[in-house]
């Protein structure tokens, strides 16, 4: 029997930040979830607002309006005095970093059929549903190894 997830989040990011502007959904999940990511250990930086989740929660990384990503959440490590702008990094499972055909608000609907939009605040979902949901993900990829980062994790993500 595989082990209960604890929560599944919906972490939204922004566009608007120096380094995101004009990147597309291709870039981001490329660029930033099947290399600089695996390549820093997890690691992905926030500026302002971690996460509350426990280990092992799935976190699914909102991006225009989409989810683009899922990993499974280890920790949130807040820094004791920012770091370059930072205040702290999320951890994340290098082993479970995927990206996939990006979902819209309709097919969140088709596993979570309360989901309503997608927008600015983490969300929390049902994690029964989560099955249905990753069942119905379309070319699905995990980073094949780590190599060295373009850029930091998160270093340009909103909150």
């Amino acid at each position: 029997m595989p082990p209960e997830i604890p929560a599944i989040r919906i972490l939204p990011m922004s566009h608007k930040p120096p380094g995101f502007i004009n990147r597309d959904i291709a870039d981001v999940q490329h660029r930033l979830f099947l290399k600089d990511l695996p390549a820093n250990g997890g690691r992905f930086r926030y500026p302002r607002a971690g996460l509350n989740a426990r280990p092992g929660a799935i976190v699914l990384f909102q991006y225009r309006a989409h989810v683009i990503a899922s990993a499974v959440f280890i920790r949130d490590e807040r820094f004791e005095h920012p770091r370059r702008g930072y205040a702290g990094e999320l951890r994340f499972d290098i082993a479970s970093i995927k990206t996939f055909d990006p979902v819209d608000a309709e097919a969140m609907r088709a596993a979570w059929p309360a989901f309503r939009a997608f927008g600015h605040v983490k969300q929390f979902l049902n994690p029964a549903r989560y099955p249905m949901f990753k069942r119905r993900l379309k070319r699905v990829q995990a980073p094949t190894h780590p190599s060295p980062p373009t850029t930091a994790p998160g270093q340009r993500a909103g909150s």
